[in-house]
């Protein structure tokens, strides 16, 4: 372990290897599309993909505030990312991507898929293997 890292505990491990990743991200994408995404939106984008689901089923599954989540679809759909449409009842609405939405994210699935390779080459593929268990696993909480 670094000397960078090592006096972290586990969650400020996560947190700092988190945000690491989100930054490559960041840059890799910006390196290819002129259409700025923050972190929040991808986020969000990822829920929508290949579904259609209301605006209040986003809110509760990105656990971000209601006004937060109106404010980034609003975003994107001003960025030409997402369709908002009228659900079955009046009260509440259903997002989905748009073409240019959806190729956004399959570029971005691609650089992530990348990253994955990438970071699988650096610390060996059963060590990467192990971590997307590990991650994957219920943790009691």
């Amino acid at each position: 372990m670094s000397l960078e890292y090592g006096s972290l505990d586990l969650f400020d491990l996560i947190s700092e290897r988190h945000n690491m990743v989100r930054k490559v991200l960041g840059e890799r994408w910006s390196e290819m599309s002129d259409v700025s995404i923050s972190n929040s939106e991808w986020y969000i984008m990822a829920k929508i993909y290949k579904n259609q689901p209301t605006i209040s089923s986003i809110t509760k599954s990105v656990q971000i505030t209601r006004q937060a989540t109106h404010k980034f679809i609003k975003k994107l759909e001003e960025k030409g990312l997402v369709n908002v449409l009228n659900a079955n009842n009046k009260r509440d609405k259903c997002i989905e991507l748009t073409e240019l939405g959806e190729r956004c994210v399959e570029k971005y699935n691609s650089i992530k898929k990348e990253l994955e390779v990438k970071i699988s080459n650096h610390i060996g593929e059963k060590q990467f293997e192990t971590l997307k268990e590990l991650l994957g696993k219920e943790w009691g909480m």
